[in-house]
């Protein structure tokens, strides 16, 4: 775990930007959200579409509220009118307000992208723009790609040119199989090959979710989580485990180390929680966000 000094301050901890949700998946953002604030995160920025920002406002008073464009609940990029304004703000030497506004990096440690997205043409927008603009102004900026962002990025050729330099990618087998083009069977078969030999590929730290999680290095160095039950198997634990890979990559760990320590503490809170609750059926989400604590404290 990162040092907590007893002088130290909310900047002491570092601030990281979570953007998430749409008005479908208005969980998926909120336990991203509350998992990066559990992280030990000193600031969680959280910007997310309009549609969603009473409910999560409401029930999570720690964060810092951003609102981004939507359209019809989801979050937007631009329209071409405001992409040539952009490009001509550019050309004279400065980022505009309205783009600062559209990707808020600046100031930020940690960036995490894709709870609760959807893939509408307007998101997908977003999500190219925002990775062109950390690309240009900020590439070696501590990026998470997550959930849908992985989907997205999977239809588009050579996807991995498109990223900075210190990216997480998180995804599970299914979403593995849409980054590679490998069938299912493939990947089930042969996931720590595969995971090694992608990683490097794609000069990125990956995660390889399911039962004994890999984690890669780009260079090969493969760490894997002696963890497998079904405690996981609920929609949202992703969320969680992104929001913590986030949460301590604002604090200071590089990639890889955020990355593993977030695994491990991701799968020691669920056996903790399904320990109380007493069931796998019944240990959701929000009970692995309530045992974080005891999972650090257990180190």
């Amino acid at each position: 775990m990162p040092v907590r000094p007893d002088d130290s301050f909310k900047g002491t901890f570092g601030k990281a930007l979570v953007i998430a949700g749409s008005r479908k998946y208005t969980g998926a953002a909120g336990l991203a959200i509350q998992a990066a604030l559990r992280s030990g995160a000193g600031l969680v920025f959280a910007a997310i579409p309009e549609v969603i920002h009473a409910p999560l406002a409401a029930s999570i008073p720690e964060a810092i509220w951003l609102i981004l464009p939507e359209k019809d609940g989801a979050i937007t990029g631009l329209v071409a009118g405001e992409k040539a304004g952009l490009v001509a703000d550019e050309k004279a030497g400065h980022v505009s307000e309205e783009k600062a506004g559209l990707f808020p990096t600046g100031g930020k440690d940690a960036v995490l992208v894709g709870p609760g997205l959807n893939q509408t043409e307007g998101t997908q927008t977003f999500l190219l723009g925002l990775l062109g603009h950390l690309r240009e102004n900020a590439p070696n900026l501590p990026l998470v790609v997550d959930a849908e962002a992985l989907n997205i990025l999977s239809l588009q050729p050579d996807w991995h040119t498109l990223l900075p330099n210190r990216v997480v990618l998180t995804p599970h087998e299914m979403e593995f199989s849409r980054l590679t083009g490998l069938s299912l069977d493939e990947v089930h078969s042969n996931r720590h090959e595969l995971a090694v030999t992608y990683a490097q590929a794609w000069h990125q730290v990956m995660i390889l979710k399911g039962p004994n999680t890999l984690v890669v290095s780009p260079e090969a160095d493969c760490r894997v989580l002696p963890f497998a039950n079904s405690v996981l198997a609920h929609g949202g634990s992703g969320d969680v485990l992104a929001g913590l890979i986030v949460g301590l990559l604002a604090q200071g760990l590089s990639p890889f180390d955020a990355a593993t320590l977030a695994v491990w503490l991701h799968a020691r809170a669920a056996e903790l929680a399904l320990a109380t609750v007493g069931h796998p059926a019944a240990t959701l989400p929000s009970d692995i966000l309530q045992h974080l604590g005891k999972a650090m404290s257990s180190l």
